[in-house]
């Protein structure tokens, strides 16, 4: 704010009303969820309907994995194939950066915006032919294409890494080189532990986009042990659709991975987007 300008009460009161109206609308949601797992059935048809329940319980989760002992096994599914998504992410996308920020080569710069160009693909177009592909591959019913592709490298992720691999000196790449070392020492032992905050940010960004996926699964797979959770979810309102408190109990569970990671792990979340912009 400049010096010439003034606060009045009147606009730093619109100001908090804004902020309390934004927060409203994005916390609303999520308070309504934790309120309705923690009421009993009969307290969710209630006329007019409460925000805090009368007692506090915990038997929708009980419900929950009574309806569905699959619960558990989803549960598990959804974080390994999230994990090697991540895993992959992180490997594929650094190492075709690598090559993208230190490798000299006359097509470097006409490939890159090819890459990126990719970005502007929407997702529904390359539904029917990645279909037809892993089912001629013989993967349906199995989570290799969940897993495969994100071990063959991501556009969005391939940019991050490379940016922020430019801001990384490469006068550190001539002391290895001329300590013995090679490209690959370069990028295994110089490049990748000084990237720590843009690894951490394509883990989280691969891990959560792979924890909240719903179309793959449900396209690729018809067992329902090998269900993840957001199928097995959708699943479940089937089976559950009256019972309330037991759907929010589940989306709860579905949500805890996606909190503690932001929660732990913002600081390199904001360090690791915010370091990509500073280099061109």
């Amino acid at each position: 704010m400049t010096s010439g300008q003034k606060t009045t009460p009147a606009s730093t009161a619109l100001k908090y009303a804004l902020l309390t109206g934004t927060l409203a609308l994005f916390a609303g949601p999520l308070i309504w969820m934790l309120s309705t797992m923690m009421k009993t059935k009969a307290e969710t048809y209630k006329v007019p309907p409460t925000l805090l329940p009368e007692r506090l319980t915990f038997e929708a989760f009980d419900r929950l994995f009574a309806v569905q002992p699959l619960m558990w096994k989803w549960i598990q599914n959804s974080f390994l194939i999230s994990v090697l998504v991540a895993m992959g992410a992180v490997v594929s996308s650094s190492i075709v950066a690598y090559g993208f920020s230190r490798f000299a080569n006359k097509y470097r710069d006409r490939l890159f915006p090819i890459v990126l160009l990719t970005l502007m693909i929407p997702p529904s177009i390359m539904m029917i032919p990645s279909y037809v592909l892993f089912t001629k591959l013989g993967w349906i019913d199995t989570w290799l294409p969940l897993i495969v592709p994100a071990w063959l490298g991501g556009a969005y992720y391939i940019f991050l890494f490379r940016q922020f691999f430019l801001t990384i000196p490469r006068e550190l790449d001539e002391a290895t080189y001329l300590d013995g070392g090679n490209r690959w020492t370069v990028y295994a032992k110089v490049i990748m532990p000084l990237s720590k905050p843009i690894i951490i940010t394509t883990v989280i960004f691969a891990f959560v986009n792979s924890w909240l996926d719903f179309l793959g699964p449900f396209l690729y797979i018809k067992d329902n042990e090998m269900f993840t959770l957001s199928v097995g979810l959708q699943f479940l309102i089937g089976q559950t659709s009256q019972d309330f408190p037991a759907l929010a109990a589940g989306a709860f569970i579905s949500i805890i991975p996606i909190g503690l990671l932001y929660f732990f792990a913002q600081r390199y979340i904001v360090e690791g987007v915010v370091l990509t912009g500073s280099k061109g």
